[in-house]
């Protein structure tokens, strides 16, 4: 009797210890999986908060497209976006077929990029032909805005002038149509006659928050 209760301490014993390693391991398995959680909470938290960030930039950028519209507008009249324009208005009078605003086209061997840092285009890798400085920066909500314009036109000079091919729409509108949009042959005003009016390309960068960078492109005609 005295051997089997000796046995029976024992294997008690044994079964206490390992219940001891289960708990352990049950324990390192509950912080893994916490671990994990925080961890993918952190980095939903993290792209909710740089897709704000980017959403918040775009509208800057959309502003400085308006604000590069209101420049032209400004400056319709007379021979000023015939030629490039003064320093910091960020306006050149060729379409710049080469250009990469992003400055991420590192293939090309022929690239017009943009100083958008104010750094003489350091930043830029790959072969770089120009480096053009667009708009004074402009702070909209925060983020800080440039803008680039180019007419989109072959050279410098009056769209009409010998040499110079534009971009331009095929028709115009020149004035209030009374025929709600029909056309005929018997119609008195006849058909519109085409506009050299040119075409404006307009690229934004806005920097926002957390080094967050927007691009937009906006295709303008008056």
């Amino acid at each position: 009797m005295k051997l089997m209760s000796d046995r029976f301490v024992v294997t008690s014993r044994r079964e206490r210890g390992m219940s001891l390693l289960f708990a352990l391991m049950a324990l390192v398995a509950l912080s893994l999986a916490a671990v994990a959680l925080v961890r993918t909470v952190g980095s939903g938290s993290q792209i909710i908060g740089n897709l704000g960030f980017k959403q918040d930039a775009t509208t800057s950028a959309d502003r400085g497209s308006e604000l590069a519209v209101a420049w032209l507008f400004s400056n319709a009249t007379g021979t000023t976006l015939q030629q490039d324009g003064s320093t910091g208005s960020g306006y050149y009078a060729t379409s710049l077929d080469a250009l990469d605003p992003t400055g991420t086209n590192l293939t090309a061997t022929t690239r017009v990029v943009v100083d958008w840092d104010g750094n003489g285009c350091s930043g830029a890798g790959g072969t770089v032909t120009s480096c053009l400085r667009p708009s004074d920066p402009t702070t909209v909500n925060g983020n800080t805005v440039r803008y680039f314009i180019t007419r989109l036109c072959s050279v410098a000079g009056a769209p009409t002038a010998s040499g110079v091919v534009c971009a331009t729409p095929l028709t115009s509108t020149t004035g209030e149509d009374t025929n709600k949009g029909n056309r005929t042959y018997s119609d008195p005003r006849g058909f519109d006659t085409p506009s050299i009016n040119p075409y404006y390309r307009i690229v934004v960068r806005a920097v926002g928050a957390r080094n967050t960078h927007s691009f937009t492109e906006t295709i303008v005609h008056f």
